[in-house]
């Protein structure tokens, strides 16, 4: 393998190549810091390639469009193509062969090699490139690999890279020096505004768009926090600036059209990129000269209290605007229009929130159990998990039968680790008992993983959804749910079954889903209010048509539900667990025995318990007469006078030890002696 001198001339990285490499040989793990544009992510990985006589490297990408892009663009500077010398794997798309040394792989396909071969045989050298985002996926998967390094391949070799972040801590965390490389960044200026709208901006984006389409002349790149925001700024701009060329570019849109927006380059007209926090590193997109930074990004952000996940819209960090600025310098001296204010700046955190702090941690648990590590706790974390969000992960992979009460693996957790998808999916596509349930499944999967294609908040049915996607499907013209009915046929193949595009039951969408999200199985408890079995209450609006059902298994919610269907209750019957329910009704003066089917929170039956345990009857009606009092007891002038004949004898005598025998005493141990004298 031979790398053309020019890129040697080109890239500034070029310069730390050699002290990379021998640094390399001597530690075994290196911090490298290079500023945007520099090669650190094409050229340096070919330069350790070239002093490597044996052995694989694979770099670790956060972003699928980074990944494919940077693949292909060291395949370009050895004049081969992606799936020789250098290829790459993601979810569902694979380029490599027999001959391929360098795999740039993004975050999933990096835990399943890991979890399938421990020691990574064959690798010399792993890369996470990017490190700077703090992906959950890549601090997982860094914690692994170190462990790996320690316990089995000392040997191995570890590189961390990043633009921007903070490398004195994490120097010491891996015990790693820091090689630094400089850059031929040109000069960004830099012009502030006002504070953008959170829950608004596209308004302030479009319009700082045509003030720079006015005083700049080249391509124009503008951050958004979502594909909605990337929506209506495109509904605007294609009329106010007919010249244009306006592309979108997010992570749900196919690679076609993302390579189209990261790689076209119109011939005599301006480009304006409309993209999400995906092009704030690696992907380098032609002519940018002005970028326009809302300042805001949009992330999941996980509650241990409800065990939802949720997204929200914040402010970025300072870490992430000097990304995006940079993104405006990388040919020739460029603006960047900040739509936020210098008094807004002084109060940003200076780095971004690690996703490890904040996120759902079930499927990093499974990894982890599917790996062999007894627990979270024994991995040599960057930043530590939070321990309640480590607790409700383990919740939910026990109430998923992933693990059992020791947080061992299952053999049905093996099958759903499997799986590149979230514990929740792989255990409804393992769960679907037949063809047509996995082939239903696989469509419900699909539409989870992307944008609600109807968005009618009167109408949460995910059943209108699949009818929808089966029909556009059947009819060969899959319209805006294109990429849905790609993602479900990636589900089939990965499940080995066929399409169908036939009449469903709904009831078993809500079985599926319920196997899914087992503490959203919910039931009406009020008009258009419904208990959820995690405890939680949701509305759902009343010109719905699921508020008239008595059960349903909810998929999507927020402070109200998005996505649910009904569920049939000899299902929910099936899973649920029975427990004999014996208390005392005070208001009836008596014990109501019932045999009771529960799932969670909720009571979905209830029926009279034929034969009712007499020990468990008296327990209850020792623990009434702690709560009831007096009330319960028929104690009269005889017993009050017993009690203090007991009483004064115990004073006259202490050697007889007789027992406290005084009201306060006898209600609070009741329970101790009631069952004897219980028996009427």
């Amino acid at each position: 393998m031979k790398i053309p001198r020019k890129y040697y001339n080109e890239l500034p990285v070029s310069a730390i190549a050699a002290e990379v490499n021998e640094s390399l040989r001597r530690n075994g793990r290196i911090v490298v810091t290079a500023p945007p544009g520099s090669g650190k992510s094409t050229l340096l990985p070919l330069t350790v390639l070239q002093d490597m006589p044996e052995g694989r490297i694979v770099m670790l990408e956060p972003r699928r469009a980074a990944a494919r892009q940077i693949a292909m663009r060291m395949a370009f500077m050895l004049g081969e193509t992606a799936g020789a010398t250098v290829g790459y794997r993601m979810r569902f798309e694979s380029r490599v062969s027999e001959v391929t040394r360098i795999e740039v792989v993004t975050e999933g396909v990096m835990e399943r090699m890991l979890i399938d071969d421990p020691a990574l045989d064959g690798i010399n050298t792993v890369i996470f490139d990017e490190f700077h985002e703090r992906s959950l996926a890549a601090d997982l998967t860094l914690a692994m690999t170190l462990e790996a390094q320690r316990a089995l391949r000392p040997d191995l070799r570890v590189i961390v890279m990043s633009a921007t972040m903070d490398t004195e801590s994490l120097c010491k965390a891996l015990d790693a020096p820091l090689i630094e490389a400089e850059g031929k960044m040109h000069n960004v200026s830099i012009i502030y505004g006002e504070d953008t709208d959170l829950h608004n901006c596209a308004p302030a984006v479009v319009a700082a768009v045509r003030r720079a389409w006015r005083e700049q002349s080249g391509n124009i790149l503008a951050f958004l926090p979502g594909q909605a925001e990337i929506a209506r700024c495109m509904e605007a701009l294609c009329e106010s600036l007919p010249d244009a060329v306006v592309l979108p570019l997010h992570g749900m849109l196919p690679p076609a059209e993302q390579y189209r927006a990261i790689e076209y380059n119109p011939d005599g007209q301006r480009k304006i990129v409309l993209a999400t926090p995906i092009a704030e590193t690696s992907l380098t997109i032609g002519g940018i000269t002005a970028v326009v930074d809302s300042g805001l990004y949009r992330a999941v952000h996980y509650d241990p209290s409800t065990a939802l996940s949720r997204l929200v819209t914040g402010r970025i960090s300072l870490d992430m605007a000097r990304q995006r600025t940079g993104r405006a310098g990388r040919l020739q001296d460029g603006v960047c229009y900040r739509l936020w204010s210098k008094a807004t700046e002084n109060r940003m955190n200076a780095n971004r929130v690690p996703e490890i702090s904040e996120a759902d941690l079930s499927g990093m648990l499974l990894d982890i159990a599917a790996w062999g590590c007894g627990s979270a706790d024994e991995l040599p974390w960057i930043t530590l998990p939070p321990r309640g969000h480590i607790t409700e992960g383990l919740n939910l992979l026990e109430r998923l039968g992933a693990i059992d009460s020791r947080g061992i693996i299952t053999p049905h957790g093996r099958k759903m680790a499997s799986l590149p998808s979230h514990p929740r999916i792989a255990n409804m596509l393992i769960r679907a008992a037949s063809g047509h349930e996995r082939s239903l499944a696989t469509d419900i999967a699909a539409i989870l993983e992307d944008k609600d294609p109807v968005g009618d908040e009167n109408d949460t049915d995910i059943n209108t959804r699949i009818s929808l996607l089966r029909r556009l499907r059947s009819a060969g013209k899959p319209g805006r749910l294109g990429r849905i009915i790609s993602i479900a046929a990636q589900y089939r193949r990965m499940m080995r079954c066929s399409e169908d595009n036939t009449q469903f039951n709904p009831c078993v969408t809500g079985k599926l889903i319920a196997s899914a999200y087992p503490e959203r199985i919910a039931m009406r408890a009020a008009d258009n209010i419904y208990r959820m079995s995690g405890g939680a209450e949701v509305r759902i609006n009343d010109a719905d048509d699921l508020s008239g059902c008595e059960f349903l298994a909810i998929a999507s919610v927020g402070k109200r539900i998005f996505l649910a269907s009904p569920v049939d209750r000899s299902d929910l019957e099936e899973i649920a667990v029975s427990y004999d329910n014996i208390t005392w009704n005070s208001r009836e003066g008596r014990l109501i025995t019932r045999k009771e089917s529960r799932i969670g929170a909720l009571t979905i039956g209830s029926r009279p318990l034929e034969s009712p345990d007499r020990d468990a009857m008296a327990r209850e009606l020792g623990r009434a007469v702690q709560k009831e009092g007096l009330s319960m007891l028929d104690f009269n002038d005889n017993v009050g006078r017993l009690q203090r004949r007991i009483m004064m004898a115990g004073e006259w005598h202490p050697e007889l030890e007789l027992p406290d025998v005084s009201t306060e005493a006898l209600l609070a141990s009741a329970p101790q002696w009631l069952p004897a004298y219980a028996g009427g």
